[in-house]
């Protein structure tokens, strides 16, 4: 872990492409962390709402009654894998189907009372369980931390939607049988 300390940081006569290389084995073991924690969380959920279903319920409550296709749009999913999710919420009265009152032949969905409950719940717990991850971090800590994260996670954003609609820098190829892309997670191309 030092190693990788040192190197992001050019100490020691690493360079950039050596930060680099510790900055990607960081990112890949956070994600394969929070991969396992996912796995754990809905091993032991068993009528909980899973964290597919969280991002579905505070898009609705965030961004107010919408069609189920705008929905799918929002959180970048298929319509037919949202249109499950929602009518399991509907079915648990988390969310309610309401008329639009623009094309009274459509549905808006909204978040009931109960669904709120819930992200309320999952928002305290969220915030409890990280407090404790950060337990013992100062002030300082957490500000340079959360602008570093958050410029990260923006340039990654960035950079991985150029790579995937510039096909002359970073060829995605579809066969019959296999598709190659990028996959941060594994730190490769797969």
């Amino acid at each position: 872990m030092a190693d990788r300390a040192g190197a992001a940081l050019g100490v020691g006569g690493h360079g950039h492409g050596a930060g680099v290389a510790s900055v990607t084995d960081s990112v890949v073991e956070l994600l394969r962390t929070v991969r396992r924690s996912k796995a754990r969380l809905l091993a032991a959920a068993s009528d909980n709402i899973d964290s597919a279903n969280q991002v579905l319920l505070r898009t609705v409550a965030s961004e107010g009654p919408m069609r189920a296709s705008a929905l799918a749009a929002s959180v970048q999913s298929d319509l037919s894998t949202v249109s499950r999710q929602v009518a399991a919420l509907v079915t648990r009265a988390l969310l309610e189907r309401r008329a639009d009152p623009v094309d009274g032949r459509a549905s808006l969905l909204v978040v009931t009372e109960a669904g709120q409950a819930v992200i309320a719940e999952y928002e305290q717990s969220r915030g409890a369980f990280f407090e404790e991850v950060l337990t013992g971090w100062t002030p300082q800590e957490l500000r340079q931390f959360s602008q570093l994260l958050e410029r990260f996670t923006t340039a990654y954003d960035t950079i991985h939607t150029q790579w995937m609609t510039d096909a002359t820098r970073h060829p995605v190829r579809t066969t019959h049988t296999a598709r190659t892309t990028h996959d941060p997670e594994e730190g490769r191309t797969a």
